[in-house]
Order: C-alpha cells, then sequence, then structure tokens
C-alpha cells in the first residue's frame, strides 16, 4: 500500500539553508565591491536582460516581452560550472527537480514530476528539432542527452504549456538546445577530462570555412566510467553479497555532430551510444548480476532553410528524420537466471514550415504546420537462451498540426499574445490548444506578464500497446486518452540599474486525465490508466546581478503545494531552493563558481526522500598556458548523505546519490 501524503509544512527556508544562501550573498556583496578586471567571456547581465529568445513563441524577441519567464543559460554559464549533462544545467534551474535512478534522469517542473515519469511532460529540442522519441515520448536530459555541453550556444528553458505553437508533450515545458554555429568554433580544439570512480573522456572537434563562404563544424566524443560499489540494504543478505552492487555502476558512450551552412541553409547530424549498467536490479532482477545494462543509440538528420530575416514575411522550412533505439538486457530471478532482451526501435521523418508576417503595423503573425510520420514502432521482449518470445509489436503512427500565434502591440507598452493549434494524432481525437498572455511594461524597469494556455499529452505506444503477460508483468490499454492541462501564471520582471532585477511569478496548474501506472489485481500486473487529476500551485522569486568586475550572481526560491486526487506520491518537494555564484579570482586567469542546491522531503511508491544541501563548486583557469584551459571541479562538496524517491520498478524505497566526487579537465584550442 502506498503510504498517504504528508500535509505540507510552512513555506519557510531550513536554518542549514538559509545559512548557505545568506553567506553566498555576503560573497556576492564583497565580489562586488572589490571591481576586479571584468572577465570578457562572460556574458554581462545587462545584455542577458535585454537577450532574445525564440522558444516561447517560435521567433525572437526580447526575453521580458516573450509570453513566458523564460530561463536562458549560457555557454559562458556552462564553462564556469563544469556542467556535463543537460540533468546538470537544469538542476540550476528555478522551479526545476531532477531525479536519478542510476540508470536515467528525470525533469520535474513546478511540483509536477511523480515517480516513474520518463519525462513525457517536457519537449526537448536541439536547434527547434524535436528529440523526443516516438515509442516513449522521452525527453533524454542525463548522460544519455545526445549532444556534448561544450557544443551549445545557449539552452531556453520555457516554463508552463506550449502545446499551442509545439503539439504534443509541451504540457508543463519546453526545452530548447541551441547549438554553436561553426564560426564560433573554428580550429581544431580538443579535451580530456579525468575524475573518480575511473570517470575519463576524450573529446575533439574542427571547424573551418570554404572560400565559397560555407561553414563546417565536426565533432566528436568518447566517455567512460567503471562507477562504484552501491550497497542497497534491501538486499542485504549473503545469498546476495550483503546488499552490495560490485562494479554495476558503469556507465560509457560516444557522441558525433556534425553541421554545416551555406547562406540560408543549415544541414545537420547527431549520432550517440550510451550504455549503462544497472546496480539496482530493477524490474525484480537477480541482484548483483554483472550482465544488466540498457543501451540508448539515437540519430538525427535536420534539414533548415530560412528566408531574409529582415523581410516582411519570414519563411522557414525543415525536413528531418529520426532514429531511437532503446534496448536492455535483465536476469531474471530465477534459478537458471534467464536472460532477457526487452526493447525499442523507433524510426520517423517529417517536415514543418511556417511563415512570419509583421506587414500588419502592430501584429507579429506566426503560422505554420508540424508532420511528423512515425514509420516505425516496434517494441519487443524474449529471452535469449532458449529463445521465447513474449512481445513483438510493431505498428506506425502520424502526428499532424496547424498553429496561428498573433503577437499585437496595444499601444508602446502592452502586447497581447494570442495563438491556437489544432492536433490530431495516430488513436487520439483532435485536440485544441489555445494561449493568451498580456505583457505590460508598467514602467521603464517594470513588465508585469498575465499568461493562461493549455497543453496535451498524446498516450504513446508503451503505455497503451506494452504487454508482458505472467504475474508482475504489464498489460496493455489502447483506450487511453490524451492527458490535458490548463495553467495560469502572473509574473513581474523588476529590472534595477542595468546589473540587476527580481522574477516573481505565481502560478496553478491543473492537469486531468493523468496517465500513471497503476497496480492490477486480477492477474497481478502494472497498466496504464488516465487516474485522474494532478493539481499544483506556488510561488518562485529569482534574483539576479552582474557587475563591471566580472561577478554574476542567480539565486531563486521556490515553494509548491501539490494535491492528488487518488492521494498518490507526487515526488514533488514543497521548497526548493537555488544559488549560483561566479566570479574572478585575482588577475591570474582563475574564475570560481560555487552553486547551492536545496529540495525539501519527497514522497516516493514506498520511501520518503529527506530534504537536503548540496554544494558544487568549479574553478576555470582560462590561460593556464597558450590556448590552454584547466578547469577542477567537485560536486557535493561536503559529502553530503541524500536521496531520491524510486519508483514502482524498483524494490527500494529510496536510491542513494552521490557523495563528494572530483574531476579535472583540461582543453586544447590549436
Amino acid at each position: 500500500m502506498m503510504p498517504a501524503p504528508t500535509r505540507p509544512t510552512p513555506l519557510r527556508l531550513p536554518r542549514h539553508a538559509r545559512v548557505l544562501a545568506l553567506s553566498m550573498l555576503a560573497i556576492a556583496s564583497a565580489g562586488a565591491r572589490a571591481g576586479d578586471t571584468p572577465d570578457l567571456t562572460t556574458l554581462p547581465l545587462e545584455q542577458l536582460m535585454s537577450m532574445e529568445v525564440y522558444s516561447a513563441s517560435r521567433f525572437m524577441q526580447k526575453s521580458r516581452r516573450a509570453p513566458s519567464s523564460v530561463t536562458v543559460i549560457t555557454a559562458a554559464d556552462i564553462r564556469q560550472f563544469g556542467w556535463s549533462t543537460l540533468a546538470d544545467v537544469a538542476r540550476s534551474v528555478r522551479g526545476m527537480l531532477v531525479s536519478y535512478d542510476r540508470n536515467y534522469s528525470y525533469l520535474g517542473q513546478r511540483g509536477i514530476l511523480r515517480p516513474g515519469d520518463f519525462n513525457t511532460r517536457f519537449l526537448l529540442q536541439v536547434d527547434g528539432n524535436r528529440i523526443n522519441d516516438a515509442v516513449y515520448d522521452q525527453a533524454p536530459v542525463g548522460a544519455e542527452f545526445p549532444l556534448d555541453l561544450d557544443l551549445v550556444e545557449r539552452i531556453e528553458f520555457v516554463p508552463g504549456p506550449g502545446s499551442s505553437i509545439y503539439g504534443s508533450n509541451a504540457i508543463i515545458g519546453v526545452i530548447n538546445v541551441i547549438t554553436r554555429q561553426p564560426g564560433a568554433l573554428a580550429g581544431t580544439r580538443g579535451s580530456l577530462e579525468a575524475g573518480q570512480d575511473g570517470a575519463r573522456k576524450a573529446a575533439a572537434s574542427v571547424g573551418w570555412r570554404s572560400p565559397q563562404g560555407s561553414e563546417y563544424l565536426l565533432a566528436a566524443s568518447a566517455w567512460r566510467s567503471d562507477g562504484r560499489d552501491l550497497y542497497f540494504p534491501e538486499f542485504d543478505t549473503p545469498e546476495q553479497n550483503h546488499g552490495v552492487a560490485s562494479g554495476l555502476d558503469d556507465e560509457r558512450g560516444q557522441r558525433f555532430f556534425a553541421r554545416a551552412t551555406h547562406g540560408a541553409a543549415t544541414l545537420s547530424l547527431i549520432h550517440a551510444n550510451r550504455v549503462k549498467g544497472i546496480p539496482t536490479a530493477s524490474y525484480g532482477q537477480s541482484f548483483n548480476d554483472p550482465r544488466p545494462a540498457t543501451t540508448d543509440r539515437q540519430t538525427y538528420v535536420n534539414a533548415a532553410w530560412r528566408s531574409d530575416p529582415g523581410a516582411l514575411e519570414q519563411l522557414k522550412a525543415r525536413l528531418f528524420w529520426g532514429q531511437y533505439d532503446s534496448f536492455g538486457d535483465y536476469v531474471a530471478q530465477d534459478e537458471a537466471r534467464t536472460l532477457s532482451h526487452d526493447g525499442s526501435g523507433a524510426r520517423w521523418w517529417g517536415i514543418d514550415a511556417s511563415v512570419l508576417s509583421t506587414r500588419l503595423a502592430g501584429h507579429t503573425v506566426l503560422a505554420g504546420i508540424d508532420l511528423q510520420r512515425d514509420y516505425r514502432l516496434h517494441q519487443y521482449s524474449f529471452d535469449v537462451a532458449p529463445f521465447y518470445s513474449y512481445l513483438d509489436d510493431r505498428r506506425s503512427g502520424r502526428r499532424a498540426g496547424l498553429y496561428l500565434q498573433d503577437q499585437v502591440a496595444l499601444g508602446a507598452a502592452v502586447l497581447l499574445n494570442l495563438g491556437l493549434r489544432y492536433d490530431r494524432n495516430s488513436g487520439s481525437g483532435g485536440v485544441w490548444s489555445p494561449r493568451a498572455a498580456l505583457i505590460w511594461d508598467v514602467a521603464a524597469a517594470t513588465t508585469v506578464k498575465a499568461i493562461y494556455g493549455a497543453a496535451f499529452r498524446s498516450p504513446n505506444s508503451y503505455e497503451k500497446f506494452y504487454a508482458f503477460p505472467g504475474a508482475d508483468g504489464q498489460t496493455g490499454n489502447p483506450g487511453l486518452r490524451e492527458e490535458r492541462v490548463r495553467s495560469a501564471e502572473l509574473a513581474l520582471v523588476r529590472q534595477f540599474g542595468e546589473n540587476a532585477r527580481v522574477s516573481v511569478s505565481a502560478f496553478r496548474t491543473a492537469l486531468s486525465n493523468l496517465i500513471a501506472p497503476v497496480e492490477q489485481h486480477e492477474p497481478a500486473s502494472v497498466r496504464f490508466e488516465n487516474t485522474g487529476r494532478l493539481g499544483a500551485r506556488g510561488v518562485e522569486i529569482e534574483y539576479e546581478r552582474g557587475t563591471l568586475g566580472g561577478l554574476s550572481l542567480r539565486t531563486s526560491y521556490s515553494a509548491f503545494r501539490v494535491s492528488d486526487a487518488l492521494g498518490q506520491p507526487v515526488n514533488a518537494p514543497a521548497r526548493l531552493a537555488k544559488l549560483n555564484l561566479s566570479a574572478p579570482l585575482g588577475a591570474d586567469g582563475w574564475r570560481a563558481a560555487l552553486e547551492g542546491q536545496y529540495a525539501g522531503a519527497r514522497h516516493g511508491m514506498s520511501g520518503t526522500a529527506g530534504r537536503y544541501v548540496v554544494v558544487n563548486a568549479n574553478l576555470v583557469r582560462a590561460r593556464l598556458l597558450r590556448n590552454v584551459e584547466l578547469s577542477l571541479g567537485v560536486t557535493n562538496l561536503f559529502d553530503r548523505a541524500y536521496a531520491d524517491p524510486a519508483s514502482i520498478e524498483h524494490r527500494q524505497g529510496v536510491i542513494a546519490q552521490d557523495g563528494r566526487r572530483l574531476r579535472a579537465r583540461l582543453a586544447y584550442a590549436f
């Protein structure tokens, strides 16, 4: 029986988190007075405040005038804090929570992260190209994310419903990863990384420009980690190595990226392969067996063209193709320890085209169409020796959407953004997704946004058709209906001078027809069902500051209240607090970065993870030698013990996370 959720405690940051925040604010104030030499590799806050974003409206606009509370993470941020995965970046973003089960990373936004979620309620893009696969609709954000962060120019996190322009899966957030132009990475570059537990990585890139003006970029990397021995008290018996999974937390992978641009045309290729050992004995496996592992193999091809961006009508068109193979080797608990192979293969292609018109005075009109053909949706499960097939499901599907958006200037200080999209996906009826946002510059330094939106998520092939017979198996549910969400938000952005601002948001989200795994009794199995409603409301406060001395500060506090109609655990802390601080150290080229993260207690399917504070630190020397950069980092600086709630496929109630870990990186530009 699942534990009943506890009543949220008053919205007050614990003492140790307050001490951390006040200490770092004091450091920030001291750094602001120091007046060190500016670090020209960082992005001044005044530029960040006027930065244009794309993902909120599918066209470039000032972030303060976008119909969402967009968070932008720049290449400078990634470099300064030493982040290596998209999940690392997300941990620093206000209102976002990351959970890790020693295999995959899962994202939550504004209190919505249920145990067992597969990141299906986020739409993940790279340069506007959909990365969610076609079988699970999962957004890969951990080490399985197919792109090295060294190749990223910026990342735009757009909270709230985005289906009015993006369709399915953009239900609680959109993440768009924008890669660097080949010209920004001209020449040959290489890097080596090393860390604890046998972690190592090598990466190289080469960029060049042809006499005809075309630009090219090739980049590749490979990494491996031996992992560490992990103790799980749920398996602490002599027959199961006293609960110690020895050498099973290993991981390895490769990534390749190619991009070519010529005038208005761009062609890109992303390919990645990642293999991860499974130390947790999930899905009822035999414990401490070295054979279980999951593999994620991805390929994306994207050909895009755009017309003159200065024209009154701007045309964009894109042709894309994708492949995602995800499979695992699993070992049963029977006497023979039978090895099974379970997974999926997806292939799809599609086109999207849009026109942006500013011909009508005071109006910015966007109209477009998205079409995607999922020509292979294959799910399978079989024993290897002797061969026995449990599942061999082969299907196909389609997605189609039409959208229209108009941003109207109601005078010099007020914008009205209205959007509407109609989608029709295989196996579900037509869905309308509206959005309305009023953006008002109350004063020269103050902007108020009132935003309302509705979004949806179609049930995916895994939720509808995956069926594994027998006790503790899974049954399909072809009759699933799409999830729906409605959200309202009121946001205030106040700028102080040219180098500081405060953002405050209050929101309410209501999710209906929630799709979740439900235990069945006759026969004993799991089945995805539309379980009812989930509601979330809360407040977010963020403060940002930069100085001419090169100091950069971003800190946020989020408070949530989440209710589930069935009383199920929601893996949502009542409070989140985050702080990111970076500053130059003297005149020798060193730069230091410190980040602190606090999360309140979270309730899983069969256990509660206590609140925690984690502090990470990173040091960067930009010019150790000519064209050489050195980075030294430590995660979980104070070696705090903390855990994440486990989902239904785990015997563990909570899964312990890593303690202190050290890493070093050396990069050279030829």
